[in-house]
């Protein structure tokens, strides 16, 4: 009941489970990232000043500002387009059409995380996670025993993705040619979506993953006689999806409405504003404009407008969409400050030679980016602080930015009590999810390594 104290038993389940077992091996963003900005001062003292280093680690965010901005309204507008009774329904709809099997649910899941978060971060590991939290209610509803972590694992896979389709962070920052998000382009100037995303690398393994990792699941999930249900506490729904998401009432009941509560939640509004937001982005991809960070985030303010409805309905969601960006808010003034120090002490320099000295420069980036994102989980920031090595390596661009972005969706798979955290889910203990994290990590990295290799 409501009020009582959990029994030793509760406790102690509480402290094996996914999120709590997992922050008592991964700290928290922000104390890593002041872990990096300390190795970053110890580096720099044979090359810096002391004062210096303490004023670039005070002021060095100043330069990036902007890109700290545009990276947290990438997870902030994500957020709100998808977090949207209309985009529930869609999802009510695909989880209608699976049969309930533990294969097909363990399948379906990882397969529509994958394929969502190829195109956007938040419809892959957002709808991912509650299309099969709707699965595993309807399996429960017929009877059907389904082992729910293997369900949580596939519904977290879109993280492993996100950063090598459409709104990859380091490839939407790469091919803004301006600069305002683009840190490298004045070094080595941009790089277009298309050269990355239809790069035969990022293809091949887009596509191979999307089709297969979903199976690999399939076969690490246990036989029917070993499954754990979808418990009450570890569910996030409220009713389906599309109940679930219906987050806005309007503070005055409708008939006191004055002018401005009129205004504030007219649809009208809204209809206008997409429509002059869809010929805005319509002339421009028209016309030739390249698919950048700014631009796909004014696209996705135009479709949170449209799919929350009235204006208000959109604000209180991009209020609430915030805590979706605690992992890089605070944490970026120290990245931006570590950024600072190796540029001023010319260290990149250093470790891009080092890099392309293993005339294996993209696998290499992988493996540092995998490394640098478990004390980075924000795939753009990672970017910011390992592109300009990267960059500095003087070798082909594309792949090595290819494997980078890998290497941090991989490293997001071990940190995905991050997320999971936000989503208050806790689907289960840390060993089980060692166990399928690390097959996942080994897969993902022979198919990439492979890939990088002989293309």
């Amino acid at each position: 009941m409501a009020g009582e104290p959990a029994s030793p038993t509760d406790a102690r389940r509480d402290e094996e489970s996914f999120v709590p077992a997992l922050g008592r091996y991964f700290p928290e963003s922000l104390v890593n990232a002041l872990l990096l900005a300390i190795v970053a001062l110890l580096v720099t003292i044979p090359f810096l000043e002391p004062m210096t280093q303490l004023e670039l680690l005070s002021t060095g965010f100043f330069d990036l500002f902007s890109v700290q901005m545009l990276l947290i309204l990438y997870w902030v507008l994500g957020a709100s387009v998808v977090e949207s009774p209309r985009v529930g329904v869609i999802f009510d709809r695909i989880a209608a059409l699976v049969p309930t099997s533990q294969a097909g649910i363990v399948y379906t899941t990882a397969f529509v995380s994958l394929l969502f978060g190829w195109f956007n971060w938040a419809l892959g590991l957002i709808g991912g996670v509650l299309i099969g939290q709707r699965l595993c209610r309807r399996a429960g509803e017929n009877g059907t025993a389904v082992h729910y972590p293997a369900v949580l694992m596939g519904g977290l896979l879109a993280l492993v993705v996100m950063n090598q389709g459409l709104s990859s962070p380091g490839g939407l920052m790469m091919a803004d040619e301006s600069g305002l998000a683009n840190v490298l382009v004045d070094d080595v100037g941009s790089i277009a979506m298309g050269e990355f995303v239809l790069h035969p690398v990022n293809l091949l393994s887009s596509a191979l993953l999307l089709v297969t990792l979903p199976l690999v699941l399939v076969l690490l999930a246990p036989s029917s006689d070993d499954v754990r249900p979808l418990e009450r506490r570890d569910s996030v729904l409220e009713g389906s999806i599309a109940e679930t998401f219906d987050h806005y009432a309007p503070a005055v009941p409708r008939a006191d409405w004055e002018l401005g509560d009129r205004l504030e939640n007219s649809e009208v509004i809204t209809m206008i504003a997409v429509v002059i937001g869809v010929i805005s982005f319509g002339w421009y991809y028209a016309t030739g404009g390249d698919l950048t960070l700014p631009w796909l985030l004014f696209t996705l303010m135009i479709l949170g407008l449209l799919t929350q409805g009235p204006p208000m309905a959109f604000r209180q969601k991009t209020e609430e969409s915030t805590r979706w960006a605690t992992h890089v808010a605070i944490p970026f003034l120290l990245y931006a400050a570590v950024w600072a120090l190796l540029g001023e002490a010319n260290l990149y320099g250093t470790i891009g030679d080092a890099i392309a000295g293993t005339g294996l420069p993209a696998v290499v980036s992988y493996v540092v980016a995998f490394v640098l994102g478990l004390f980075v989980p924000d795939p753009g920031s990672l970017w910011v602080l390992q592109g300009p090595a990267v960059a500095a390596a003087e070798v082909d661009l594309v792949p090595s930015l290819i494997a980078t972005m890998y290497g941090a969706g991989v490293s997001n798979l071990w940190l995905a009590f991050l997320f999971a955290s936000v989503l208050s889910l806790r689907g289960f203990d840390w060993r089980e999810f060692v166990r399928y994290a690390a097959v996942v990590t080994v897969y993902v990295t022979v198919v990439v390594v492979g890939l990088l290799v002989v293309v």
